[in-house]
């Protein structure tokens, strides 16, 4: 891993500095992998960018628990990618955009030409199972890299769905890579890898699992897909933000009269919220993803 990922491990361990002003601090440095982390804050504190109250003692604490993650990652198999790196995946250039990436697996597949995001409910019914699964399996065939979060229900399905039909898929977790969540998927994890994708997380392996981080993991999901297809969810529930996102990206939202019918509350919510989405037959569907 290269010294640029050690200065943002340490800017974001920073209070008061978290991705966006790291991104605003690095993009206005011409070559910040040439300076130090020392000399780097002090620009940042000049610029306002960083708070001037950040003492040496909490400076220096910063980059030696950065310098000890690293090695700490490069012993796990844990690999890292920044929005400085020439091989930052280009789907993940959007607005508001990850600073760092901790991943497992071939994180190139999310440049691949076809990309298409499967979520819904942590409790979907039988045929919103089995639609989960036929969608995720249906795309693998037609040469789709499938995005989900590995969550129980609809995005373990679109996941299997993808591994059964020979594809690929991506994992955006809301934990860190050692720390599997949910442990239950632990398994599923380790097939996605094994057949050629991705697991990746904004998180590093010190960092516990909170609910905004499902929140943030959902703009990932939506951002790095071309369109997004939802089985069964409910109003209120985390799907809610994923199609927010895709709705904001321009993704747009497939699902299925049958998934309609037994997720009624839920499109509805998102009429009322504005978001867009699409109802079309199963055949239109197919359609859709044999024609991409």
């Amino acid at each position: 891993m290269n010294n640029i990922h050690t200065l943002i491990i340490g800017l974001m361990q920073l209070k008061g500095v978290g991705r966006q002003k790291v991104r605003l601090l690095l993009e206005m440095l011409t070559a910040p992998q040439d300076l130090s982390f020392r000399e780097i804050v002090e620009i940042g504190q000049v610029l306002h960018i960083i708070p001037n109250q950040i003492s040496q003692t909490e400076i220096k604490a910063s980059m030696d628990y950065a310098k000890r993650l690293i090695h700490e990652c490069d012993e796990l198999g844990i690999d890292c990618t920044s929005f400085l790196d020439d091989g930052f995946p280009v789907s993940l250039h959007f607005n508001d955009y990850p600073v760092l990436l901790y991943y497992k697996g071939d994180l190139e597949i999310l440049n691949h030409p076809k990309r298409a995001a499967v979520v819904g409910s942590r409790t979907p019914s039988r045929l919103g199972s089995d639609f989960a699964f036929q969608a995720g399996r249906m795309l693998a065939e037609n040469n789709f890299v499938v995005i989900s979060g590995l969550a129980v229900g609809t995005d373990s399905y679109g996941h299997s769905g993808c591994l059964a039909g020979g594809g690929k898929t991506v994992a955006f977790l809301p934990s860190g890579l050692t720390q599997i969540y949910p442990d239950t998927n632990r398994d599923l994890a380790g097939k996605i890898c094994d057949q050629g994708g991705c697991l990746i997380s904004e998180y590093n392996h010190h960092q516990m699992v909170q609910p905004y981080k499902f929140i943030e993991r959902d703009r990932l999901q939506s951002s790095t897909s071309q369109f997004v297809i939802v089985s069964n969810f409910a109003p209120g529930s985390g799907t809610i933000h994923t199609l927010d996102y895709a709705n904001k990206y321009n993704k747009p939202v497939y699902s299925i009269p049958i998934i309609y019918e037994e997720s009624r509350d839920g499109f509805n919510h998102l009429n009322q919220k504005g978001i867009n989405f699409q109802i079309i037959q199963n055949t239109e569907l197919t359609q859709v993803i044999e024609n991409y």
